[in-house]
């Protein structure tokens, strides 16, 4: 696993698939019950969350419990700790999740209410699962399955920031996009699939699984497929930062490799869509909304969104792209911090060696360090990484986000050092130290520290969230800096700490 405090839901397949209805014919009847009203989204969905929604539990003024909304979910399951408010257990039930089969209690279903409709059920039992996730400030208390969603037409508008419960015999359909037959994922799993992936591949079929982050979806291993007899792709064809869908280009689409019996869409590329699940219509209707991924940062409030072009040209390590793309910024109206970013992560791709501080020309007299070598690095996680953060599919941007743009800085997860030579020729150094944006809310937290020749100079206080560490040492006569991040407990997930502007300084020399 990556170390961070976000995991991965387990997806959970129940026995009885063999009762979807799909398999057995439309759902439609002809007094169609009681549709759930309007529901917004919540603001996490499809960024970095999952897609919750308020549950009554009992009746129409119950307990309201979060649910999350899971189309890759064999089955309905609430959690543990709710067992008390289930009666006795009526039988055990053996579930798999991501290839993992685990016995769970089953109750008989309760009544639940959703948008003031009561929700309709295939079966007549519920299994509990050992739920310990939170979502936004709420505890999660279970998914919805898709033995309750494959009896609704369901619209996610990300965009308007709605859910919609829609009666699809007599809507508009015209304005939903393009229609994919839902089909089942194979002869065994009657869970929803697509008969292509997100590599513009057809034939392999794709979980359509909204229960499924961080990124867009997963593809199986090469052993998987040509054990299912299925296409295996081409070396590289599975490759950041693009993904193909349908003949459509997608950028920034993030495909993890999963040890799994079919390839997986999730959350994250739905999301870039006005999306119409219809159920009982066995069909899936997309219509693009978004260029990138929503949890992009260069999609959020328009910010840095001029540097784009030059981002996407640096996943894919074009240099020459990366040079034109620099130059259009700095003939364009670009902020001067725009400028100075663009400029500092076109450099990260430069080859020549970069300078030891001790080594630089005595008429410099301020000097970042991410502009600078140094003679020891390591971090925790990925790779040491100056002015962007290193190529991964947990992040976005290689931009220093840490709530606002830095141009320089040293990417550098916990446990971390970097070790700069002085050379006794600086005065002071100043700065600020923070964790990245996409991890605040997760991370286990970090203590910075820096030494001076071996001595401790500076030691933060634990860092989470969004909290910051400013230092302003007196470096003069220093030969050897060191730049330690310490785990602030025993915990190390999510902890992208960075160093955000680290900038020597000295007097002009002397004549």
């Amino acid at each position: 696993m990556k170390p961070t405090n976000r995991l991965l839901h387990p997806k959970l397949i129940a026995l009885f698939l063999s009762l979807l209805s799909w398999c057995a014919g439309s759902t439609a009847k002809a007094d169609s019950p009681q549709l759930p009203a309007e529901i917004a989204i919540n603001p996490e969905a499809g960024r970095d969350g999952w897609l919750i929604v308020p549950v009554q539990l009992g009746s129409e003024n119950g307990e309201t419990v979060w649910m999350m909304v899971d189309t890759g979910g064999g089955s309905t399951e609430l959690a543990e700790a709710l067992e008390s408010k289930l009666g006795n257990p009526v039988g055990t039930i053996n579930i798999k999740r991501w290839n993992v089969v685990t016995p769970h209690k089953l109750f008989a279903a309760p009544k639940l209410y959703l948008g003031g409709a009561l929700l309709q059920m295939t079966g007549s039992s519920i299994s509990t699962v050992d739920f310990h996730d939170s979502e936004a400030g709420h505890p999660v208390a279970g998914i919805l399955g898709i033995d309750v969603l494959e009896h609704y037409c369901i619209q996610l508008d990300f965009a308007a920031g709605k859910m919609r419960f829609l009666d699809s015999q007599r809507a508009d359909k015209q304005t939903w996009g393009k229609a994919y037959p839902i089909v089942p994922l194979n002869d065994r799993d009657h869970r929803p699939a697509l008969s292509q992936n997100l590599l513009g591949m057809q034939g392999p079929h794709s979980l359509i699984d909204s229960g499924y982050l961080p990124g867009d979806g997963w593809l199986m291993t090469n052993y998987y497929r040509q054990w299912t007899n299925q296409a295996v792709p081409a070396s590289g064809e599975a490759r950041w930062p693009d993904g193909q869908f349908d003949g459509e280009t997608y950028p920034f689409v993030s495909l993890q490799e999963k040890a799994v019996e079919s390839d997986g869409i999730g959350l994250g590329f739905l999301a870039r869509h006005l999306v119409t699940l219809d159920f009982p219509g066995h069909t899936l209707y997309l219509k693009r909304q978004s260029d990138g991924p929503l949890l992009d940062p260069l999609q959020q409030s328009g910010r840095m969104k001029a540097l784009e072009p030059l981002v996407r040209d640096l996943l894919r390590n074009n240099a020459p792209a990366v040079q034109q793309d620099l130059l259009q910024i700095q003939q364009s109206h670009a902020t001067k911090l725009e400028q100075t970013v663009a400029q500092k992560l076109a450099a990260t791709l430069d080859q020549k060696p970069r300078p030891a501080p001790a080594d630089l020309p005595t008429d410099i007299t301020e000097q970042p360090l991410g502009d600078c070598h140094p003679e020891q690095a390591g971090v925790g996680w990925l790779q040491p990484s100056a002015n962007r953060i290193p190529l991964s599919d947990e992040v976005f941007s290689p931009l220093l986000d840490a709530g606002t743009i830095h141009a320089t800085g040293l990417f550098a997860h916990s446990p971390s050092r970097y070790v700069y030579q002085l050379g006794g020729k600086w005065t002071r150094l100043r700065g600020d130290a923070g964790l990245h944006t996409a991890f605040q809310l997760s991370a286990y937290g970090v203590v910075f520290v820096i030494k001076a020749d071996g001595k401790e100079v500076f030691r933060s206080s634990a860092i989470r969230g969004a909290s910051q560490a400013h230092y302003d040492l007196n470096v003069t006569g220093v030969n050897t800096l060191e730049l330690v991040v310490e785990k602030a407990q025993d915990g190390n997930g999510g902890n992208w700490a960075l160093w955000l502007d680290p900038t020597l300084f000295r007097a002009a020399a002397k004549n």
